[in-house]
């Protein structure tokens, strides 16, 4: 996943975190390997991410996604893998089982947890969700990062005036890519259904640089997913200091607990709508400062960065 000229929005996550690294010093190059269209490009991929590694310019291989850390497996420089939801949890089906698709992306996966040098995990679930205890235990769990310069408090009617939204109504945010049913959407549907004034809004690809403006905007941001590894938008939101309203879904109450207002919420209809009426009665913000502590996209690459580090020194001859 990374942002490209269809979905300035796709992967913006791994992007903040190659700008955090570069700004912390380390020189960075991307190899977006874009198999959303076209799985062949995962083939391709490994000849050309191995002969980059040969280049002899680059210290470390970081791929993020279990499948491009399997493509990434097959050079020779230490590896770095970051698994970040289905890689290693696989695709609910609509039987209730995962995707025939999932299991070979997470077999992929588990491939490339035993090569990889090190390992990080964006939640402590995915973490537990490695096979082998070896890769349990050497799995740094690491967040991502958020820029928080960029996600910041500010003036709701103003952001919503910006725009040009509603300013009479209570506005629920849910960010989501049309037909994601992980996303549960119909959660979110139903338990609006009942509250007067109030108005979901859906929200999709919209650029990076909006995004601030979209949590400023709203009262509230909703999310009812099936599974998640450490959901983006909790954390931009909670750095807002826009009260959130989650259901246990990767690591969204981890968070959701370090703002005092936000509310963790069962995954059933009745739950979450009471818990938007608690939240849309409230204040309208929550105090975000703990979050924004955490989830410091500095913070989170210096993490980063010693896991480099320690895989470096591991390499060298003694």
């Amino acid at each position: 996943m990374y942002p490209n000229a269809r979905d300035p929005a796709f992967g913006v996550f791994v992007e903040a975190q190659v700008q955090a690294l570069a700004a912390e010093g380390w020189d960075v190059e991307v190899e977006f390997i874009n198999g959303r269209g076209n799985r062949a490009a995962y083939l391709s991929g490994i000849g050309r991410v191995r002969r980059r590694a040969r280049a002899g310019r680059f210290d470390v291989v970081h791929a993020h996604y279990g499948l491009t850390g399997f493509v990434a497996a097959f050079q020779p420089l230490p590896l770095v893998v970051t698994f970040h939801g289905d890689d290693l949890l696989g695709t609910p089906s609509a039987s209730g089982g995962i995707t025939f698709k999932s299991r070979i992306a997470r077999g992929v996966s588990r491939i490339a947890a035993r090569r990889a040098a090190g390992l990080i995990c964006v939640s402590d679930e995915l973490r537990r969700a490695l096979v082998r205890p070896h890769d349990r235990a050497r799995a740094h769990v690491i967040p991502g990062g958020i820029d928080t310069a960029r996600f910041t408090p500010g003036d709701r009617m103003a952001a919503r005036r910006r725009l040009r939204l509603p300013l009479d109504r209570k506005l629920v945010l849910f960010p989501s890519t049309p037909g994601e049913r992980r996303k549960r959407r119909d959660l979110a549907d139903a338990a609006i259904r009942d509250l007067n004034g109030v108005q979901l809004l859906g929200v999709s690809g919209v650029p990076y640089d909006a995004m601030p403006d979209y949590y400023r905007a709203a009262d509230c941001l909703l999310l009812t997913s099936d599974w998640e590894g450490s959901p983006t938008v909790v954390k931009e939101a909670l750095c807002c200091d826009v009260p959130v309203v989650a259901v246990d879904a990767g690591d969204a109450w981890q968070w959701v607990r370090l703002a005092p207002g936000a509310q963790p919420v069962e995954r059933d209809v009745a739950a979450i709508a009471a818990g938007l009426r608690i939240v849309l009665a409230g204040p309208g913000r929550v105090d975000g400062a703990r979050v924004r502590t955490e989830v410091d996209w500095r913070r989170t690459a210096r993490a980063v960065i010693a896991v480099y580090r320690d895989v470096i020194a591991a390499r060298r001859p003694r």
